[in-house]
């Protein structure tokens, strides 16, 4: 049996993750030819279920394919349907190359296969538009109450939400926080009071990556308690995340005992609907960028140019015979957006009280540093 490559030959889990469906689609096509010649394909279905083992214990933290997708593939494996098992194989691999897990509803097609091939060929013609994330929801759910929770959450969507996401739901406090360790399109976290204290699943091939994991003894806290001390654990290791609460008691006893870090209490029966709201607005406020949002306002405006520079939001080329050509190779908006400190619109590069100023203060934020500052004329006036 060919010897599969350990995550520890890897400096990061996502190479490992990437690594191992590309050679799972190689092996599982294989075993199809191998099938259809005749041939044994008991070496290769080895190296099928090596790769398998391999992916099982990280799968589980990410949204796609996710954990019942990869079930379902598994299975096909075991009842030896290699045709289908290849062709899921490559259409989630696919799908992963070209992200079109990102925003395409025929993903989540329950019967068909070849819906990840179509996904992903869709995606290469047209790439997603909208930024995509994922929420981390901390529950013990069975397989229906997670498949009825992200559709309840799907149902929520809008063409003109600013973003995009899916839900990736982990049972128990060492799963949150190796979640959040290891997939970096996490950017929310749900944590509702039903949750187990230690993981279901052998993370000792997880332990590389997710160096300085503390494990709490929660056996004695209440839920309430154990709520409390998850949202420290993960603010240590993803500050920037949003964290919310959904309990079934009153929000209004709770909410004098909660951590700070929770940037919302929800009740049960307040339905899904603020959250999905709550989960959009979290990011949109973190994906704010002041100086580049006063630079496209003010490369949309007219003008009329008296300036000593050749500052004329392009004119000079848009009226030209001899040079548009640069309009196609660099873009119209690089010329719209072309200003100066003394022809005013955004704000003093030197003394900023403005846009700029106010994205200096979220760098700061984002770094942790007191304060941050930013090149806006040359190394020689930064200097």
């Amino acid at each position: 049996m060919p010897v599969r490559k350990k995550p520890l030959a890897y400096n990061s889990l996502w190479q490992f993750r990437n690594d191992s469906w590309s050679r799972l689609e190689e092996a599982s096509t294989q075993l199809v030819l191998a099938g259809n010649r005749r041939r044994p394909t008991d070496p290769t279905a080895g190296t099928v279920s090596g790769l398998l083992d391999g992916l099982a214990p990280i799968e589980r933290f990410w949204a796609f394919p996710g954990g019942q997708r990869f079930q379902k593939m598994r299975r096909l494996f075991t009842a030896g349907t290699y045709d289908r098992f290849a062709a899921m194989v490559s259409g989630i691999n696919r799908a992963l190359v070209t992200e079109a897990y990102r925003d395409s509803q025929s993903l989540d097609t329950p019967n068909e296969d070849g819906a990840y091939q179509y996904a992903a060929a869709a995606a290469e013609q047209a790439p997603p538009t909208r930024p995509y994330f994922e929420v981390l929801v901390v529950e013990d759910l069975s397989e229906a109450q997670e498949r009825s929770l992200r559709e309840e959450l799907r149902h929520w969507r809008r063409p003109d939400d600013p973003f995009v996401y899916e839900i990736v739901v982990v049972p128990s406090f060492e799963d949150a926080v190796m979640g959040v360790r290891i997939n970096y399109w996490l950017q929310a976290c749900v944590v509702r009071r039903h949750i187990a204290h230690r993981s279901r699943h052998d993370a000792a091939t997880l332990a590389p990556f997710v160096g300085g994991f503390r494990f709490y003894d929660l056996m004695d806290h209440s839920p309430d308690e154990r709520a409390q001390i998850l949202a420290r654990a993960l603010a240590r290791v993803r500050p920037e995340l949003d964290l919310y609460l959904m309990t079934e008691i009153s929000v209004e006893d709770l909410a004098g005992r909660l951590s700070h870090h929770f940037r919302r209490v929800f009740h049960a029966r307040e339905g899904s609907l603020d959250l999905h709201l709550s989960l959009l607005g979290g990011v949109a406020e973190r994906y704010r960028a002041p100086f580049f949002s006063a630079l496209r306002s003010y490369s949309h405006r007219p003008t009329g140019v008296f300036h000593a520079l050749p500052i004329s939001h392009g004119k000079s080329i848009l009226n030209s015979h001899w040079i548009r050509d640069m309009i196609d190779f660099y873009g119209l908006e690089t010329f719209m957006a072309e200003t100066s400190a003394t022809c005013g619109g955004l704000d003093s590069l030197l003394e900023p009280t403005g846009p700029l100023r106010e994205a200096q203060q979220l760098a700061a934020l984002t770094f942790g540093s007191r304060q941050t500052f930013f090149v806006t004329n040359g190394t020689s006036t930064a200097n």
